[in-house]
């Protein structure tokens, strides 16, 4: 089913994979209350059994008219799997769908465990899919850094959840892509990658383990540069250590609200305290035309700004 909101953005083609991938009765109402109400740009669509949708757009929480019943998330989750639940077995156990054009849909309900491991999520109570965005020039503070360092430098980028840290990325891959730079992207979770990256030169790891993924790109790619989203185990920050030595830089980011916070996680004590990233940059939601705002802190917590 085609949808005719008349959208400005480049974003907007996801929003359109989005709307055609979901059952046809949501996907229209979705299309026409935006319409109607002037949301042409959608960060997230939150949808809970016998709720009504609310949708994230302008950084604001807006409450639909469009009301979800427990056979509507039903129907959801089997359009977003294209009618297969096994195939994305790996990814339900950590709380997630992978949609498509870089679209991602976290999921919760009850927990299937055996000896405290998740096997699967049953009985899916609530949905919350994630747009991506194209925010231009997002990454020029990040790419500054890059450039003033002849692109010899490792930087790792921190922030709370949802506040923009894989558009950073996306629009430092498009600037990056003008380079004669070699670089890899690992996009564990399919949602680096979107139709507006699709012309980009450099190598990317689609839904392979992040470890996995750093070694086999140093191995066979001989990248100057690896880019990956929310570095979070033990095991990822191992291979950055290992790829590092071999004389690979890396953009990466990670969940975290403070440089103090980054420093307590045990993961990274290695990576801070070996000098393998150059550069923390925190992020914060900026305001009015400034999207965001930016920390810095050079190795061995010598403040820059």
């Amino acid at each position: 089913m085609k949808f005719t909101i008349n959208y400005k953005r480049e974003l907007d083609k996801s929003l359109l994979y989005l709307l055609e991938k979901l059952p046809i009765h949501i996907g229209t109402s979705i299309s026409k209350f935006c319409e109607e109400n002037g949301y042409p740009v959608i960060n997230e669509i939150r949808m809970k059994k016998n709720s009504f949708i609310y949708l994230i757009a302008d950084s604001k929480n807006v409450k639909t008219n469009i009301l979800i019943s427990n056979e509507d998330i039903e129907d959801i989750v089997e359009s977003i799997t294209d009618g297969s639940l096994y195939a994305h077995v790996d990814t339900i156990k950590e709380g997630y769908i992978s949609v498509g054009n870089g679209i991602r849909a976290g999921i919760c309900g009850t927990a299937v465990l055996e000896n405290n491991s998740i096997l699967g999520i049953k009985d899916i109570s609530s949905i919350n899919i994630r747009l991506p965005q194209k925010i231009l020039n997002a990454s020029n503070f990040v790419y500054s850094l890059l450039h003033k360092s002849n692109f010899d430098a490792s930087i790792l980028i921190y922030s709370p959840p949802g506040v923009g840290k894989t558009s950073i990325l996306r629009d430092l891959i498009l600037k990056l892509n003008d380079t004669n730079k070699r670089f890899s992207v690992i996009d564990s979770r399919d949602e680096i990658i979107t139709p507006f990256l699709n012309s980009i030169s450099c190598d990317t790891f689609i839904s392979y383990p992040k470890g996995l993924a750093i070694e086999m790109a140093t191995k066979s790619m001989t990248p100057e540069i690896i880019i990956c989203d929310e570095i979070s185990t033990e095991k990822e920050a191992d291979a950055i250590l290992k790829a590092s030595h071999n004389g690979v830089k890396f953009i990466a980011t990670t969940h975290a609200s403070s440089y103090e916070e980054l420093q307590s996680k045990v993961i990274f004590s290695k990576l801070i305290s070996s000098g393998i990233f150059n550069y923390f940059v925190g992020v914060s939601r900026g305001y009015g035309e400034k999207a965001y705002k930016f920390s810095l802190t050079k190795h061995k917590n010598e403040a820059l700004v």
